[in-house]
């Protein structure tokens, strides 16, 4: 009998981990069994449906209807995914829909939910008219955990009112209860042609923790990109801030409130207001910024906090490539007297070009009020050809004492550059926030900033030395690389004042140091050879299994023998090694020289003692394949192929 019970329990255990597949159609019915071959055609039917370790594909076409899904949760294991079947294109467009009114209001709707995925979705076309409604593509709302959004698409999502209190938004993340919103995960999607009022693109608000906003590109919408949220009341006050988060690898461009009426601007000739920043923490805590990059926005990244007794902090922003942003390329600080403080940032590692496109006169890097204890090094700071402007603090309003620049904050190992010589570069600062236009000042040339600022010691005036030698207006990011022997290779902050932080990369996602010390700018240079190791070991400098003489793979062709043949040194690979045939009395030895750097000597010999250059001519073909033909005689005869760094 004890037999019988165990087993009727496994039959159960077994029949609660079975999970579905369903299959939704614009052209089936919810009369169906929700079989590829006889699918669902409404959200609201899958919906009452669906449970942990399930699939929903939606088929192509069009599903005029919003996808609500409230308290709908599956597991780590089993997480509940709603996506697109195959290659189809599945798109949930709101064109024939009303945006209800009450607050945030989703065309897609997660609200309480956990474990779900939503995956190669397009969501379009959600408008109104009214201010008192707020459209959004996707809304994540309450509490949960591991929700992810990829590969999704969210555009034109309107929120065409007039009215400068009006609001909407492409992706809305907000954790309202005590409980957060806990790993999340936005990654791949594309954001773009949003109206959102005095709202913003993609938001990350209140109770949010562990979060990842990753590898995006958010573009031609008309306010904020990607923002980080706290202080406004989102959830209860001692958990309403966004946090401990990663925002990386995301593409930003064409953020522009000019065309906001929120902004006092014209939907289609502008006018407005330009104060929208590609990438924005206003509040945020914990939050590493890292490897994007962002063009073409009123401002490149912001770290601010808009609420009078708020913090944006322990932000560390590293590794993004900021360029050609109509106003600065940094922006950090109150926006007046009444805002909160910015503190314990680094900045570093990061390349800014040609920001201030409209001439603003606002710097590379713009200070406002109330920064303290952050940090800027190892920087690249190209400046606008016209203005020569570098950072500035130049602060009016409020009292001597808040415009005064406070001490703490740091600047050293930067890279400064425009065309001219160093005494035109401009500096701006408001030392003691009395005296002439409310204490402000300018300082040219890096000698005149050092004594002002007390810091900048090891900073330099230098070309960088990119890959172009002056990038375009429309550059590739790879532009900016720095070419050997570059102005600041080997020049940033050496160890151990400068650790990278674990896993952390260079704009191009390769090792962040190199030769033993960082350079200065988002990317790290290596040559050949190191990219080589760095691209199997992480170890561009060579260490445990990444050094010349090793042989990781157990082949029995060391690491610079197997870099020098285009082998995989994590693969037992032998038949790309050189080698040798047979033919009568012709010996053929053959071999690739896939790293021009290197030497590359054949050698002969008839003992093992006595080796000579091999006498015979090598010969190519032209794609890569060498050789060189001995005829054999009697006798021993012996072949070596040596391959070195070093000349012979």
């Amino acid at each position: 009998m004890l037999l019988k019970y165990v087993w009727i329990f496994l039959c159960l255990g077994s029949s609660m981990l079975t999970a579905s597949d369903y299959y939704l159609s614009p052209s089936g019915n919810d009369s169906n069994s929700g079989t590829l071959a006889a699918p669902w055609k409404t959200f609201a039917k899958a919906g009452s449906v669906i449970g942990a370790g399930d699939h929903l594909y939606l088929r192509s076409g069009t599903y005029a209807e919003r996808l609500i899904l409230n308290g709908k949760s599956g597991t780590s294991q089993t997480p509940i995914v709603i996506r697109a079947y195959e290659t189809e294109i599945a798109v949930i467009n709101g064109g024939t829909l009303t945006v209800p009114g009450g607050g945030r209001q989703g065309l897609v709707v997660l609200e309480n939910c956990s474990h779900i995925r939503l995956e190669n979705l397009e969501i379009t076309n959600y408008v109104t008219t009214s201010n008192s409604n707020t459209p959004i593509g996707i809304q994540i709302e309450g509490s949960g955990s591991g929700v992810t959004v990829k590969n999704c698409k969210v555009h034109h999502i309107w929120q065409s009112s007039t009215n400068a209190a009006a609001n909407g938004f492409g992706i809305s993340v907000y954790g309202t209860a005590m409980t957060p919103i806990d790993g999340l995960l936005l990654d791949g999607n594309e954001i773009y042609d949003l109206r959102t009022g005095q709202s913003e693109s993609v938001v990350i608000n209140g109770n949010v923790i562990n979060f990842t906003v990753s590898n995006n590109h958010v573009h031609d919408c008309n306010n904020i990109g990607i923002d980080f949220i706290g202080y406004e009341g989102s959830a209860p006050a001692e958990v309403d801030r966004a946090r401990n988060g990663v925002c990386q690898d995301n593409l930003v461009h064409g953020i522009d409130s000019r065309f906001n009426p929120g902004y006092g601007g014209n939907f289609v000739s502008g006018g407005g207001d330009g104060s929208a920043a590609g990438i924005y923490v206003d509040g945020g805590t914990d939050i590493l910024i890292a490897r994007n990059r962002v063009y073409g926005c009123n401002f490149g990244i912001e770290l601010a906090s808009e609420d009078a007794s708020g913090f944006t902090e322990d932000i560390q922003m590293t590794d993004n490539l900021l360029h050609h942003n109509l106003g600065p390329g940094i922006i950090m600080g109150g926006y007046d007297s009444n805002r909160g403080k910015t503190r314990n940032c680094l900045v570093s590692n990061n390349t800014l070009y040609r920001n201030d496109t409209l001439k603003s006169y606002g710097g590379q890097i713009a200070l406002q009020f109330y920064l303290e204890n952050n940090r800027f090094k190892n920087n690249i700071v190209w400046a606008d050809a016209t203005t020569k402007q570098m950072i500035v603090h130049y602060v009016t309003g409020g009292t001597a004492v808040q415009r005064a620049f406070p001490a703490g904050n740091v600047f050293d190992y930067n890279l400064y550059f425009c065309e001219g010589v160093v005494g035109d570069i401009e500096f701006g600062l408001n030392p003691t926030g009395s005296g002439g236009s409310q204490g402000n000042q300018s300082y040219n040339g890096l000698a005149a900033w050092r004594t002002a600022i007390g810091g900048d010691t090891n900073s330099i005036f230098a070309n960088p030395g990119f890959t172009v030698a002056v990038p375009s207006a429309t550059p590739a990011a790879a532009d900016f690389k720095p070419l050997s022997g570059a102005s600041g290779i080997d020049q940033g902050q050496p160890s151990p004042g400068f650790t990278p932080y674990v896993g952390e990369k260079d704009f191009a996602g390769a090792s962040r140091l190199a030769n033993g010390r960082v350079d200065i700018g988002c990317y790290e240079f290596m040559t050949r050879l190191q990219s080589w190791r760095d691209q199997y070991f992480e170890l561009p400098d060579g260490g445990l299994a990444a050094g010349n003489n090793e042989d990781t793979d157990f082949d029995g062709v060391k690491n610079l023998l197997e870099y020098s043949q285009g082998m995989d040194p994590t693969k037992f690979d032998t038949e790309s090694a050189p080698s040798g045939s047979l033919s009568e009395e012709l010996f053929r030895f053959t071999y690739r020289k896939d790293a021009p750097e290197l030497t590359y000597t054949v050698r002969t010999s008839g003992d093992l003692d006595i080796w000579s250059p091999a006498s015979v001519s090598e010969e190519s073909d032209g794609l890569g394949s060498f050789w060189r033909d001995f005829t054999l005689t009697s006798g021993p005869f012996f072949v070596r192929f040596e391959v070195s760094e070093a000349g012979p």
